[in-house]
Formats: C-alpha cells, sequence, structure tokens
C-alpha cells in the first residue's frame, strides 16, 4: 500500500497557505488595521496642528492638504511649509524634508526581504505607505507570520489606516483654520508614542539597553536641528544594543 500525499492530507510547508483554507483578505487588513488604529489615533492632532500651520501660512490651504497625499510626512511637511513660507529655496526645503525622513532608509531595509518576491508594480505603492507606526508593528507582525501575502495584507491595513488617519487630521486642521495656540507642543509626545513601539520588540538584555538608550536619547535631543533627534536616538540606540550584546 502507499503512502497517501493527495493534496488533502500533505502538510503545508512552511511560510505557504493551505490552498483548502486560504486566508481571507478581510481577516488579515483588519489585523493591521486593529494593530495601528491606537497609534494612528495618537498622532491625529500633529495632524490637526499641520493643517492650522497651512492655514496661518502664505501656502495655499488646497496645496497644503495635497501634501498630504503626495509627501505623507508629518515632520518634513512642517518643515516644506515652513521654508517655503519664510522664502527659503526649494533646494534647501527639499534637502530638509530628505534629511528629516532618512530614518526611512532602516524602514525599508528592513521591511525589503518581505516584500522581494512581489512586482515591482506591488513594491513602489508599498513604499509610499511607510510610516514608522506601519513599519514598526509590521514587522513585529511578521516575526510570527512567515506567510508573504498574508504579510503584503497586514502592512497594506496598517498603512492605508495611517493613510487615512493623517489625510483626515490634517484636512480637519485646514477647516478649523488657525484656532490653536502656538504655544501648544507636541514634540513630547511623539516619543512617547515611538516608545511604545519599541516596548513589544524588547526580549533580552541587549534590547532592553538599545530601546532604553533609544528613547532617552531622542527626549534628549527632540531640539535638534531639522528634526533629526529620532535618527539620532535610533543611532545611538544600535550602538548600544550591539556594546550591550557583545
Amino acid at each position: 500500500m502507499t503512502e497517501d500525499t493527495t493534496p488533502a492530507t500533505a502538510a503545508a510547508e512552511p511560510g505557504s497557505a493551505d490552498p483548502r483554507t486560504p486566508p481571507r483578505l478581510r481577516d488579515d487588513l483588519r489585523r493591521g488595521v486593529r494593530a495601528v488604529l491606537p497609534l494612528a489615533a495618537a498622532v491625529f492632532p500633529f495632524g490637526i496642528v499641520y493643517g492650522a500651520v497651512v492655514v496661518d501660512s502664505s501656502f495655499d490651504d488646497v496645496l497644503g492638504f495635497i501634501a498630504s497625499f503626495v509627501v505623507f510626512a508629518g515632520a518634513a511637511q512642517l518643515a516644506l511649509v515652513e521654508l517655503l513660507d519664510q522664502g527659503a529655496p526649494w533646494t534647501i526645503a527639499l534637502a530638509t524634508a530628505l534629511v528629516i525622513n532618512l530614518r526611512h532608509v532602516m524602514y525599508s531595509g528592513a521591511l525589503a526581504p518581505a516584500f522581494s518576491e512581489f512586482p515591482r508594480r506591488w513594491r513602489i505603492p508599498l513604499a509610499h505607505l511607510m510610516t514608522d507606526q506601519a513599519s514598526v508593528t509590521s514587522l513585529l507582525y511578521f516575526e510570527r507570520e512567515p506567510d508573504t501575502t498574508r504579510r503584503l495584507r497586514f502592512y497594506t491595513g496598517a498603512g492605508l489606516t495611517f493613510f487615512a488617519t493623517w489625510t483626515i487630521s490634517s484636512g480637519l486642521g485646514i477647516l478649523l483654520g488657525a484656532t490653536i495656540p502656538a504655544e501648544l507642543q507636541l514634540g513630547f509626545a511623539i516619543p512617547l508614542m515611538f516608545l511604545s513601539l519599541l516596548v513589544p520588540s524588547v526580549r533580552d538584555r541587549p534590547g532592553f539597553v538599545a530601546a532604553a538608550v533609544a528613547f532617552a536619547v531622542t527626549i534628549l535631543a527632540q531640539d535638534a536641528p531639522l528634526n533629526t533627534g529620532l535618527l539620532i536616538g535610533a543611532g545611538a540606540g544600535v550602538a548600544f544594543g550591539m556594546l550591550a550584546r557583545r
């Protein structure tokens, strides 16, 4: 008697979905939405502040709102509006925005292996949805989910949720006008949000050292030029985490 190796009884290989029970698109998208939703809610006031800054500047309101779709980067958008409003050359404004978003190089390097098998027509829009929150929550999910299709769906759900939150909040800020006090500072809340992203990934002593140093340095460097405090904190965390592991 020969052994039954039909698809109905054969074990699915790791990383592949069982064809009899394919993962549902809606369920995977929902997982991404649920994972990033608390973080998206935390950044909602920041989007309103951006909209208020646009209204208070000489920048065109419609163009400022369109930037939320095209640029989709809070700190970089604020820097662009403020610099262009002050008459800075567009080359300086663009260079500043690129420096502020340098941390996305780290995220893209970490996410690239998970999406390498997908065609470029998929990877390009995925890159546009890349934010701190969507990237970190997705990387944590990828550690326990090997199926590449489910990873793609989770990341898409998380990225679209944050995209919608940012565009809606910035639009509300533009509609409300410059009614937010100028002395209102959200800089301290942003590092706290990143701390909530770090905590689930801490599993050993080097990880704890890296997270603690990154958070402390980010707090201390929150007033660094060109909004590079987060980038400085990340670099310090990686360096001290490697020292702790040695």
